[in-house]
């Protein structure tokens, strides 16, 4: 099964395209906790996990959350219009060419990589949790609660320290 670089780490500022010379960057959001997906338009499973990503948002945007997907299939741009019509994000949707996501989620060039691919990204810009598609823990009976999870622990994970009281 492939699995990305180990986790903790820090991550590169990385862009998503949104439109021609239009782009969104993780570092135009400072301080927040991101879920960055990276999905396939006409992947089934990406789609239900674009679902998921939609009730999260909703629910941890009071914490400082920002989902941020972003589509890697070929001429994915021709198919965001449709994507976004039909599955409706309320997060920022974008996409990018293949090998610049691979390289992001350090996987070899020549390594199957297989969709959805999550990245939690903590306040202070570490890598805390990394799934790829072909993880059980995605499995759609139990996803929902896998994403939470990760997402909980990369909150905590990312709080400052509490600072010592002083007697």
């Amino acid at each position: 099964m492939a699995a990305g670089p180990q986790v903790p780490r820090p991550a590169e500022n990385f862009a998503v395209q949104t439109g021609p010379d239009k782009y969104i960057w993780l570092s135009d959001y400072p301080g927040e906790t991101i879920i960055l997906a990276f999905i396939l338009t006409d992947c089934t499973h990406c789609q239900f996990t674009t679902g998921l990503l939609n009730g999260i948002q909703r629910d941890y945007s009071d914490c400082g959350v920002q989902v941020i997907e972003t589509a890697i299939d070929t001429m994915s741009s021709l198919h965001i219009p449709d994507f976004q019509k039909k599955f409706q994000p309320a997060f920022p949707l974008g996409y990018d060419e293949l090998k610049y996501a691979t390289k992001f989620l350090g996987y070899p060039e020549t390594e199957p990589m297989f969709a959805p691919q999550l990245v939690f990204i903590d306040r202070t810009g570490i890598i805390r949790v990394q799934f790829g598609g072909d993880n059980p823990a995605l499995d759609k009976s139990i996803q929902d609660a896998t994403l939470r999870a990760a997402l909980d622990k990369t909150l905590r994970e990312g709080r400052p320290p509490v600072p010592a009281k002083k007697q």
